[in-house]
């Protein structure tokens, strides 16, 4: 028989089965909280580093300039141990007060949440912990509550698999505090100019305010809210206890000082250009991270401080920019580039006039007499220094010397120390012409240069064209380098790079020589100009024309500086030349760099030897006249060292034959030489003339707005010979005129006393 077992108790059944419901949701909620974050994806950008942007540093570590990282300028990643403990309380505070004690999902905010939304009908204050916060910084996506059950899980991930500190660590990095500046270092810099571990506990309270809602809160346009942000969280800590009411106080009590602070901001005109070649073709520099430059901060206060001084000597001259250059020549690293006066200068502070295109003046020369010192001529060799007159593709050039006398029979040292201009034009004009300039200072890394050589015309030695200050001074430091072209370098090099020699390395050890003697150039400029420095140094001046730029520019073995003076809009300055604007500065920098780096002066190679020789001849004195013509002890090349003395060279009673073209010189008043000198007789079979106008291949445009359609072109020889007879067998000839059809032309000189004949021709073409 059967037995029946009582019916189980109703109650008791329930209740079973809740808890068997309850032990399930445990179950689901304990998987649920633990196995189910790690079906979400992990944050890819918590892989990676904060970015930091790119830090500039001076080849020292200085700071220079920090640049933006994506949108922000970021502050450096910092542990949590160099981050100030009252920064972190009132960030915890602010934030998640109760971040050490949930596991990245704060059960109460979530229900409080929830109640106040009921309560208000819509969402009116969040949940989000600071890890959940954390996940939303390194992936943001769109607000819905889809995201919102995301970054739940993703923050518990995180909290399973990262330390509370890493945590706290990489979210203050990643903050943003408003006005670009993410992190507190960045915060600290940007709004009290100073480091983070500086800042007072008012401050930190200020800082820990600003993530709520950067935009809100920002203290540049309303500096109240972010005030009041601030002192809800000095309250907030005293509540939870985390400092007492006296730390509370003082903080209250303090007054904040508010500072825009962009972060440094030393050499701008070189920062800039460096984010200008990261823009371009040239190597660009990482996406992130410090960035050694090859500046040196020391030397680029010394040119900054020297231009500041100097210009305001010149008040009341019409002088309000400068700029300076310094190349280390060992390595062609720049390390120092001041582009203006002022960089936050209103209007034409930010011009960088170390890349402004402008006129160097005189400071070509050097490249003009590098051409003949590598060909033919020394340093003694005696130039005619008289007037000419050239015809050119854009009419007639009469060049003159600076203080518009002609200096007579000078030598090439003395032409080139004085800066004299009718030498270097015949200098020129003698070996190669502008095309021959042209191609030499592109080979030194000019590229402003564009044009066709004949638009320059044989001008360009005296500034018929546009430099920049940055390319010259490397173009100098070639010279420097005795001809060695090493590219410039903005980081820092190994020293001892050889580069490419472009130039004969003798013609420029003598033009360093002629560039260094001060007493070469004491004709023009005296013995004790601001060109004079107590060492030796080669230097040239360069001065534009109506004093509208001047120039410095000279090296060393260890060093080249560049230094230009002038205005942004090209209005002249009141009588400023180079020597007395730019100069200066030079010599300010120059003389510090050597008082610190001193370097030894060139070796003289062993190609390079010395002889006595007459200043008038460039050749050795005869001896029956050792008692009455000085000499002078002159550098040259080997092979082109003079043999001996040419007697033919003086006349009975001792003096100087010079060349027949002397003779107008010798009888005018610029004669400087007395009855010292005498000009020669003509030689009938001797060559005494050159065809100088037209020069062969000259282009003449007729142009109908010139008198007589500019049809009429001036035929000359120098020395003028009135008896020279011009003929052109398609042109018609009036004396000493041509008058120009369209067409190429044929002219021919004839001395009839000599019978000589030189030819050349012109191509005629309408306008």
């Amino acid at each position: 028989m059967a037995m029946s077992l009582p019916p189980e108790n109703p109650f008791k059944l329930r209740w079973k089965r809740v808890r068997r419901g309850l032990a399930a949701a445990l179950v689901t909620g304990m998987a649920g909280y633990f196995l189910l974050p790690w079906a979400v994806p992990w944050p890819d950008a918590l892989n990676r580093p904060v970015p930091s942007g790119v830090r500039l540093t001076d080849r020292h570590g200085s700071p220079l300039r920090r640049l933006l990282a994506g949108s922000h300028r970021a502050g450096e990643t910092l542990p949590l141990s160099e981050i100030p403990p009252f920064l972190i309380e009132a960030t915890l505070a602010a934030e998640d007060h109760r971040f050490y004690s949930h596991g990245g999902i704060d059960p109460l905010a979530l229900g409080r949440a929830l109640r106040d939304g009921v309560q208000a009908g819509r969402s009116v204050s969040g949940a989000s912990t600071i890890t959940q916060q954390l996940v939303k910084l390194s992936h943001p996506r769109p607000r819905t509550w889809l995201t919102k059950v995301l970054e739940m899980l993703t923050a518990r991930r995180v909290e399973m698999t990262w330390t509370k500190e890493q945590i706290l660590e990489q979210y203050l990095a990643r903050l943003d505090y408003g006005n670009l500046h993410r992190g507190p270092a960045a915060a600290a810099q940007g709004y009290f100019g100073k480091p983070l571990g500086d800042c007072s506990p008012a401050e930190c309270a200020f800082l820990a305010g600003l993530p709520q809602a950067p935009t809100r809160l920002n203290p540049w346009r309303d500096a109240t809210r972010p005030t009041k942000r601030q002192q809800w969280i000095l309250e907030r800590l005293q509540t939870l206890g985390r400092i007492d009411a006296a730390t509370a106080d003082r903080a209250r009590a303090e007054p904040l000082r508010l500072r825009r602070h962009y972060g440094s901001f030393a050499a701008p005109h070189f920062a800039d250009l460096m984010l200008q070649r990261a823009a371009g073709p040239e190597a660009a520099p990482p996406l992130e991270g410090d960035w050694r430059t090859s500046l040196d901060l020391n030397i680029q206060q010394v040119c900054e401080g020297s231009i500041a001084d100097r210009l305001n000597r010149l008040n009341g001259r019409n002088v309000s920019q400068a700029a300076a250059v310094v190349i280390d020549n060992g390595t062609g690293e720049i390390r120092a580039l001041v582009g203006s006066r002022d960089y936050e200068a209103a209007g034409t502070g930010q011009v960088n006039g170390a890349t402004s295109r402008r006129s160097p003046g005189s400071a070509l020369k050097p490249f003009t007499y590098l051409l003949a010192l590598q060909q033919d001529l020394s340093p003694g060799t005696i130039i005619p220094d008289l007037p000419v007159e050239y015809m050119t593709a854009t009419g007639l050039y009469r060049p003159q010397n600076y203080h518009h006398r002609a200096a007579g029979p000078v030598s090439l040292r003395t032409a080139l120390a004085n800066s004299l201009n009718l030498s270097a034009v015949r200098i020129l004009e003698s070996h190669g012409g502008p095309e021959a300039l042209v191609t030499s200072l592109q080979t030194a890394g000019l590229t402003t240069l564009t044009k066709p050589a004949t638009e320059y015309g044989l001008g360009l030695t005296i500034g018929g064209g546009e430099v920049t200050l940055l390319e010259l001074t490397a173009a100098y430091s070639t010279l420097a380098r005795l001809g060695r072209l090493i590219p410039l370098q903005f980081t820092p090099v190994p020293s001892g790079s050889m580069g490419q020699q472009v130039y004969d390395p003798d013609a420029c050890w003598l033009l360093a020589d002629i560039l260094s003697d001060n007493n070469a150039r004491a004709r023009t400029f005296g013995t004790d100009s601001a060109l004079r420095l107590p060492f030796p140094c080669a230097v040239k001046t360069g001065t534009s024309t109506d004093y509208r730029d001047n120039w410095a520019i000279g090296y060393n073995a260890a060093f080249t500086v560049g230094v230009w003076v002038g205005n942004f809009d090209n209005s002249p300055m009141r009588g400023v030349s180079g020597v007395t604007g730019a100069a200066p500065v030079f010599r300010d920098i120059f003389t510090w760099l050597d008082a610190r780096y001193p370097s030894a002066w060139y070796e003289r190679p062993p190609s390079i030897v010395e002889r006595e020789v007459d200043p008038l001849t460039g050749l050795p004195r005869p001896a029956e006249w050792a008692s009455r013509r000085p000499v002078v002890v002159e550098k040259f090349r080997r092979d082109l060292a003079p043999g001996g003395p040419d007697p033919d060279r003086y006349d009975p009673t001792g003096r100087v034959r010079l060349a027949p073209e002397y003779a107008a010189w010798l009888a005018g008043p610029e004669n400087w030489l007395g009855t010292a000198a005498v000009a020669a007789a003509p030689s009938a079979s001797g060559v005494t003339w050159q065809i100088t106008s037209p020069l062969p291949g000259t282009t003449v445009l007729l142009d109908p707005d010139l008198p007589q359609g500019g049809k009429v072109l001036p035929l000359r020889v120098n020395p003028p010979t009135e008896s020279v007879v011009w003929t052109s067998p398609s042109l018609k000839i009036d004396h000493h005129t041509a008058l120009l059809i369209p067409g190429r032309h044929t002219l021919t000189a004839r001395d009839p006393a000599t019978g000589r004949e030189v030819t050349t021709w012109v191509m005629v073409r309408r306008l």
